[in-house]
């Protein structure tokens, strides 16, 4: 099972899940809602040619067309201190 890193309360979690079930994050145990999946930033590809993102399982036609299907499968990026 790959490893999943999931983001709540400005807590994060990993977490070794199934890909069938990598979107459902845990209960965060702050608020007790779900914990949403973040995307590391290394995967994001600057040019923005079509390319196909192994992460969200789909093909990326536009940063538009990316932006709704992470919104979509409600995941996001998250970037360290000193990214722009």
């Amino acid at each position: 099972m790959p490893l999943f890193t999931y983001e709540c309360c400005e807590k994060q979690q990993d977490e070794f899940r199934s890909v069938e079930n990598r979107n459902r994050g845990p209960k965060c145990p702050t608020c007790g809602k779900r914990m949403k999946k973040i995307i590391p930033h290394y995967h994001a590809i600057g040019d923005m040619e079509p390319y196909f993102d192994e992460n969200l399982e789909t093909h990326i036609k536009s940063r538009q067309h990316r932006k709704r299907v992470m919104r979509d499968r409600e995941v996001y990026e998250k970037y360290g201190k000193g990214w722009h």
